[in-house]
């Protein structure tokens, strides 16, 4: 198989087949799109979950690892109370780093006011890198259920797709953690600097959450591995519906831009953890309570029942492909291989 995230194909092929058990309280279906899941408790009550796994060199994969699993529980309209992280060092690993890592993770959860309940780590010579697992669980709201027969007649008639955050910027800031002597070759100090910053204009679970109140019905999918690109195809199989969109209108900053030119990757093909993709009827509703809650949205073009996925770049007119591996793997690989 293909290094990273396996495919649709593969996982239909060799796990759907296996999968048989089933429960009546449990809400979730597995799917290669999912990485919640939920159960119905006795009141009616739905508590969900949801787990991450994120690689890298620095202490902060920590922040982003909490970060990502938070904002997959609120694209189910739950937010997250408790997160439990897992982390797997590389032989040779100093204490410093595990330290480190523990000091990112509750940076993040003191952001989003989510509380650590468990922290364990190992050392492995199965590990090239740091490996954090971290998963959150939440109480889902009954009000804020999405009734999914009403989201598929609703999707026979033509819905908005909104972008909330910016293409690849979870990306741009991990690889500035990691490389940012090697980047000082290229750009300046205040550049840089800048671009840390951009740290600031991550959506959290909280702003995401918002977006319920506006339209129920909504659906809300975080930007994760594969980038933009990839979250464009999984919620349109998981919605079945096609979408016709214009390049232009996606939300991108300079700072990724130019940091993926150094390093020749593509920022719609990279991680985007922070940022989400809402399908909805009532787009000025949701514009409106994300801009109230200080998170940048934009409308990138329409979606429906078609099958067509359209993406308009000026006079060009393209069809969506199917995910390709995450460009921070790729970037990662290379970078070990360099060294």
């Amino acid at each position: 198989m293909r290094t990273g995230k396996i495919t649709q194909t593969a996982w239909q092929r060799s796990v759907r087949r296996q999968l048989r058990t089933k429960r009546d309280e449990v809400i979730s279906i597995p799917s290669p799109y999912e990485n919640c899941s939920g159960i119905r408790t006795e009141n009616g009550a739905e508590f969900m979950w949801a787990d991450v796994c994120a690689a890298g060199n620095g202490a902060k994969t920590g922040f982003y690892a909490v970060l990502h699993v938070a904002g997959d529980l609120a694209a189910k309209g739950a937010g997250a109370a408790g997160v439990s992280v897992r982390v797997v060092l590389p032989e040779g690993a100093e204490e410093e780093l595990l330290r480190d890592i523990a000091g990112e993770a509750e940076r993040a959860c003191a952001r989003m006011n989510i509380q650590i309940t468990a922290f364990q780590g190992e050392v492995a010579m199965a590990v090239a890198q740091s490996l954090i697992y971290a998963c959150a669980a939440g109480v889902k709201e009954i009000a804020l259920c999405r009734d999914t027969e009403q989201a598929n007649v609703k999707n026979e008639n033509s819905l908005e797709l909104l972008m909330c955050g910016y293409a690849g910027l979870e990306g741009t800031l991990r690889i500035l953690s990691e490389s940012r002597t090697d980047l000082g070759t290229r750009f300046t100090d205040t550049f840089l600097d800048e671009a840390e910053r951009l740290e600031d204009e991550l959506v959290t679970p909280g702003q995401v959450l918002r977006v319920f109140a506006a339209d129920g019905n909504a659906a809300v999918r975080q930007i994760g591995s594969g980038g933009i690109l990839a979250a464009l195809w999984e919620l349109c199989e998981q919605e079945q519906a096609g979408f016709e969109i214009d390049m232009h209108c996606i939300a991108l900053k300079q700072e990724t831009v130019e940091i993926c030119e150094f390093y020749r990757l593509n920022p719609y093909q990279m991680t985007s953890a922070g940022s989400f993709l809402i399908l909805t009827e009532r787009a000025d509703e949701v514009l409106a309570v994300l801009e109230d809650a200080g998170a940048h949205a934009v409308r990138l073009g329409t979606a429906g029942k078609q099958n067509a996925r359209v993406i308009r770049n000026g006079e060009e007119t393209r069809y969506l492909d199917r995910p390709a591996p995450d460009e921070l793997l790729r970037w990662q690989t290379e970078r070990r291989e360099t060294c």
